[in-house]
């Protein structure tokens, strides 16, 4: 069997949860992702900035940005992920100008009933979305990130991407890239807001994931190529990120993308 690339890049797709006291690690995926507080207050992190969200407050996480998410008391929060092509003018006016995620207010006057409802047509959801970006774009900064951490962020992902059918090891991947041990896997901690090995499972559940949503391989072929030993144990790590099995997250997807 051959998968020609571990980054699809599906079209149409759009998944949304609310959450009560999100705490998640970081993790990167190739769609925009915005949250929004509905109560209490929240810190998001992207790469190594953190920022305050409180009731009210919103941001548009871009395609591709190491982000992670924690709740130090309470909080309550929508959060919507959805595919480039949802908003295709907006992804080719900001792509290439290097933008940052910033905190910008947010009042809901029913888009969120509007993107949960599975009824909505795509140019019902488009709208809605392309209302987003308009509040986003104000607040989004021309900064691209430099230096030798934002590279190494990259290809450390990169480098996961294409071995975590291996078995690989920090130790290996510190000895691959020519990096110290240690000072690596501090770096996951820092920057991912966890070790290396949950990474590395979360990693693979995001990209099997893709798999199901934009692939007609079988579950067992995904869980071969993403690098679980078996097909239970893609279940079950499957179910602690989505909280469904990868044939119910298929089935759940697959209707959206029909509508």
């Amino acid at each position: 069997m051959i998968i020609e690339t571990k980054r699809s890049l599906g079209k149409n797709y759009l998944y949304t949860q609310t959450d009560e006291n999100l705490n998640f690690v970081g993790h990167v995926h190739n769609s925009y992702e915005f949250i929004t507080v509905t109560d209490g207050a929240l810190d998001c992190i992207v790469y190594d900035r953190r920022y305050k969200l409180e009731k009210g407050a919103a941001m548009l996480i871009m395609p591709n940005h190491v982000h992670r998410y924690e709740s130090q008391e309470h909080s309550k929060s929508f959060l919507c992920i959805f595919s480039p092509d949802y908003v295709a003018d907006f992804t080719n006016d900001t792509k290439s100008a290097g933008y940052v995620s910033s905190v910008f207010g947010f009042t809901d006057r029913g888009e969120i009933a509007a993107l949960q409802n599975k009824s909505s047509n795509k140019y019902a959801i488009r709208a809605v979305l392309y209302g987003i970006c308009s509040h986003a774009i104000d607040f989004l900064s021309s900064e691209p990130r430099g230096g030798d951490t934002f590279s190494l962020e990259n290809r450390l992902i990169e480098y996961i991407r294409s071995n975590y059918d291996t078995g690989i090891s920090l130790k290996q991947m510190s000895k691959d890239l020519g990096y110290n041990y240690c000072y690596l896997s501090d770096m996951f901690n820092k920057v991912f807001g966890c070790g290396f090995s949950k990474f590395v499972n979360r990693l693979k559940v995001e990209d099997a994931a893709e798999f199901l949503k934009n692939a007609d391989y079988s579950v067992a072929e995904i869980s071969a190529y993403c690098g679980f030993n078996n097909i239970r144990t893609l279940n079950s790590r499957f179910k602690e990120v989505y909280g469904k099995t990868p044939s119910q997250y298929r089935k759940d997807t697959h209707e959206r993308q029909r509508m």
